[in-house]
């Protein structure tokens, strides 16, 4: 059951969840590359995110995810520390904490607890201690978890850092882009908790007002130690200790510290600017600062004491009971007298303001030179780019009004262009909101070939290229499945087990290489492997058996045959396995990809391996197009196709023995597809020297489109087709022209397909 909350925790909790998914979808490729090449910079960067997350779970009270990321991040400092040495077992526990993380920050963001992860975490916690104390070569009884022994108060009644403290961490390597992030966050932080300290300034009694400052400062120090900035790190750790003791109702030396804590944020702030402007975390007379914080405790307040005449003794005795103001307490217990303590007060006040009165102000509203984030509900980044689409066909209907033909307005013409130009900007602008870099999504696949080459004994080695490439979130998200199954498959399937790789004259370890680039206005993500390729005749086997296709399937092209593979329940495989071989996997990433349009190539060398090509349109269908006629229809061709248009004569049309049209451009014959064929439309003439031909190309074929005349060129929305008219073979969309009629939009791709039909060319594969 799901616990009550207000809106402030709602908040918290739902921004841990997402910072934390970050986290582990930076730990998985890591963990995966640290197994492959234990390298220090790897380990660090893997220990320094499990010390974030527990961190953070533990500041929210989420006990089982704290418990789990505590035991990873032993298991990584005794790695790290060369005391134990890093084993296959120790990837897969890490990986296997991964996974619990990821059940528990579904727990939390729908229950808004981890209570029921109970068990889980035992299990969890219990195979990483194992590991630990087998590494070690102990038994598991005489173990002791670290960290169960509670730290000794200090003089200063302030707990000191464990050992392996963030500041004494290795280096981290801190980009510009890491930089501005940390600068930003760090920033925000700082306000709010500005604003806290002079509220609770106005109104000490506010413990609420107090718990928030200290999440603020709790986080600040969290990622001060996760970027290895240890002087403002050590700073706002002690902060952290006198609002905690502020907190949980200890006394300091003065009633009300928010003045010397705002002194405190000044410095913290100072710190920040300075890794704004790339000069480090550096601060100057940093224990100094530190012994200021400390005297709110009563350190200071003790040299004061002594100087009255006070015992050490008494003193130290006082700080360590401490739960209300030191000098009460000696008091009580007879170690000094009122005069004394008043006077050590005095001097101490003295001495505070002071320091306060020499501090020098310092700039809050710094910001980092490049980047500031804004996080944007996504319905309103739709409703944002479905008004710029239809700002595109406005201005369309205005520039090209059917009333202003035979006009001469050359303001009006002025106008037009500078509004065309500023509308372009416009949605060029709006088309890179919502991409994101496809990074994310593949090296999440890292995780994923890991696993299964172990389960399926296979060597593979996971090349990623194009990681910058940017697609639409939602994109990225529906694809996510496919890609998934084209892995199991290529890793199932295609890649052979090291034996059968070197007894076929390769290396024992397959490659299996996943880019993304754009191409021909759109995205094409492609899987290769070096694999055995797809076995044809198995193909034509299966698909005879469940009565595919008829005859032999001697007539089928080789893209024919490939394209079986997407048939419902369609499998060649053996046997089923856990992997794969149920043949539920294909004919799925062929629906994904129908919804958004894209469309699936398979290429294959028997021996050598298979390359899919998963072609997807971008999102944000606004594309430059060709108005083409062909009687009284018109269509829009996208303008990114087409190569060059001309009218042609008879000498250079050959008709094949089939009677297929081919038209001869310079030493190139390339078929001929008559677009009123498609339509069912009666032209101005079926002779071919009569009209126009239009060269397009799509994924290296070409062929020609015979129309009757070329209208004009417009920037083009597209519009879906309604879900009562459905797919429609060679069309992609339609839009609204200036006059306001309605266009269909030509798909090239489908058009190549029709031509490589040779049964039916008047039919479309689907």
């Amino acid at each position: 059951m799901s616990m009550q909350i207000d809106e402030d925790q709602l908040e918290i909790i739902q921004e841990f969840v997402t910072e934390s998914r970050d986290m582990i979808e930076q730990l998985e490729p890591a963990i995966i590359e640290l197994g492959q090449n234990s390298d220090s910079e790897v380990m660090n960067a893997i220990f320094r995110l499990f010390h974030s997350m527990k961190g953070s779970a533990g500041f929210l009270e989420f006990d089982h995810l704290t418990r789990v990321a505590h035991a990873a991040e032993n298991l990584l400092d005794l790695i790290r520390n060369n005391e134990i040495e890093l084993v296959p077992n120790h990837v897969t526990l890490l990986c296997d904490a991964c996974d619990f993380a990821k059940e528990a920050l579904e727990m939390v963001e729908s229950d808004f607890t981890d209570e029921s992860m109970g068990t889980a975490a035992d299990g969890m916690a219990e195979n990483l201690h194992q590991a630990i104390e087998l590494a070690k070569g102990v038994e598991t009884d005489s173990a002791v978890e670290p960290g169960a022994n509670s730290p000794a108060t200090s003089e200063a009644g302030i707990k000191p850092e464990p050992e392996g403290a963030a500041d004494e961490l290795p280096e981290l390597e801190i980009t510009d882009e890491m930089r501005q992030s940390f600068v930003q966050e760090g920033n925000e932080l700082l306000q709010s908790a500005e604003l806290g300290l002079l509220a609770w300034g106005e109104n000490p009694e506010d413990n609420e007002a107090i718990g928030d400052i200290f999440r603020q400062i709790h986080s600040f120090k969290g990622n001060c130690g996760f970027f290895g900035f240890a002087q403002i790190e050590k700073l706002s750790h002690q902060m952290e200790n006198i609002l905690d003791r502020v907190k949980s109702g200890s006394q300091l030396a003065v009633d009300n510290p928010a003045d010397q804590l705002l002194a405190t944020l000044d410095i913290l702030q100072q710190g920040v600017n300075n890794i704004a402007d790339g000069k480090g975390d550096s601060i100057t007379n940093l224990d100094q600062h530190l012994a200021d914080l400390n005297a709110l405790v009563a350190p200071l307040l003790g040299d004061f004491l002594v100087e009255e005449g006070v015992q050490e003794s008494a003193i130290a005795e006082a700080v360590e009971t401490q739960k209300k103001p030191v000098g009460e307490i000696l008091v009580q217990q007879g170690a000094a007298s009122l005069d004394q303590v008043d006077n050590a007060l005095k001097k101490q006040q003295e001495k505070l303001q002071k320091a306060k009165t020499e501090a020098k102000p310092v700039s809050r509203t710094k910001t980092p030179a490049k980047r500031q984030d804004i996080r944007v509900e996504l319905g309103k980044l739709d409703s944002l780019i479905n008004l710029i689409g239809e700002l595109v066909i406005a201005e369309n209907m205005l520039i090209n009004n059917p009333d202003l033909k035979g006009l001469e307005l050359e303001n009006f013409n002025k106008a037009g262009q500078h509004l065309s130009k500023l509308v372009r900007e416009l949605q060029e602008m709006a088309m890179t909101i919502r991409m994101i870099p496809v990074s994310g999504l593949f090296r999440r696949m890292i995780r994923l070939v890991h696993d299964i080459s172990v389960k399926a004994g296979k060597k593979v080695d996971l090349e990623l290229i194009g990681e910058e490439t940017e697609m639409d979130k939602t994109v990225i998200e529906t694809i996510t499945d496919p890609l998934v199954h084209l892995l199991r498959n290529s890793l199932d399937h295609g890649l052979e087990p090291p034996d059968e790789r070197l007894a076929a004259g390769k290396s024992e370890k397959g490659t299996v290489k996943l880019s993304a680039s754009h191409e021909e206005g759109e995205v094409w993500v492609t899987i290769e492997d070096n694999g055995r390729g797809l076995n044809k005749e198995k193909i034509l086997e299966k698909a005879i058996s469940k009565g595919l296709i008829e005859g032999d399937g001697s007539d089928m092209t080789d893209k024919q045959i490939n394209n079986l593979i997407f048939a419902p329940g369609f499998s060649t495989a053996a046997q089923i396995t856990d992997i794969s071989g149920r043949g539920v996997g294909m004919d799925v990433v062929k629906k994904n990809l129908e919804k958004i349009k894209g469309k699936i190539d398979v290429s294959s060398t028997p021996g050598q391996g298979s390359k899919i090509t998963l072609r997807i349109p971008l999102t944000l269908a606004i594309i430059d197009g060709m108005i083409v006629r062909v009687g009284t229809t018109t269509c829009i061709v996208p303008t990114l196709s087409i190569l060059e248009a001309f009218r042609p004569e008879m000498t250079q049309i050959t008709i094949t023995p089939e009677g297929e049209e081919l038209a001869r451009v310079r030493e190139n014959f390339f078929p001929i597809i008559r677009l009123h064929d498609i339509l069912g439309k009666e032209p101005d003439s079926k002779e071919l020297s009569d009209g126009i031909l239009i060269v397009l190309e799509y994924q290296e074929n070409r062929f020609c489109l015979f129309l009757d005349e070329i209208l004009g060129q417009q920037q083009t929305v597209i519009k879906g087709l309604s879900d009562f008219i459905g797919n429609v073979p060679g069309v992609s969309g339609c839009t609204i022209l200036g006059d306001g009629g309605v266009s269909l939009i030509l798909d090239v791709g489908t058009l190549v397909e029709s031509v490589d039909n040779k049964n039916d060319k008047a039919k479309f594969k689907e």
